[in-house]
């Protein structure tokens, strides 16, 4: 093998095994924005969010101490909506004055079927994500 060929397998193989280990590599970590604004609206946005899902959390011990009940096959079946703990948060600037920041919320909304009206044993049967947007005015985060 001459010294270009082997220059041209070298080069070729480390080529493959940079794709092969950026196809086996995650997704990208969110770089952070050094701005000291961006920061601070980050962490209020993030403070905004947990509260928010804390509501959800009410909410749904809300729904299922009240269950909808349907009669199904002979007999009475209860669901309500639940909520899962894990959300997602995304801040993007605007431009305006008014309103400079718009926060985006994303997390999942589950649909809980029982087998018995006392909610005792239910399974989530359907999972729908959902994405709040809520913009930043007056010095608070506004649905």
């Amino acid at each position: 093998m001459s010294s270009l060929q082997i220059a041209r397998f070298s080069l070729f193989s480390l080529l493959a095994l940079g794709i092969a280990t950026a196809a086996l590599a995650g997704p990208p970590a969110a770089i952070p924005n050094p701005d000291p604004a961006h920061q601070r609206a980050e962490r209020s946005f993030d403070e905004f969010a947990k509260g928010w899902m804390q509501k959800m959390a009410s909410l749904e011990s809300q729904n299922r101490s009240k269950p909808k009940l349907e009669p199904q096959g002979g007999a009475l079946v209860a669901s309500y909506r639940g909520y899962e703990n894990d959300y997602a948060i995304e801040l993007k600037p605007t431009g305006s004055a008014t309103a400079p920041w718009v926060g985006i919320l994303r997390y999942h909304e589950l649909a809980y079927t029982c087998a018995d009206k006392s909610t005792s044993s239910c399974a989530p049967s359907k999972k729908v994500r959902v994405t709040e947007i809520f913009r930043f005015q007056g010095g608070r985060w506004v649905y």
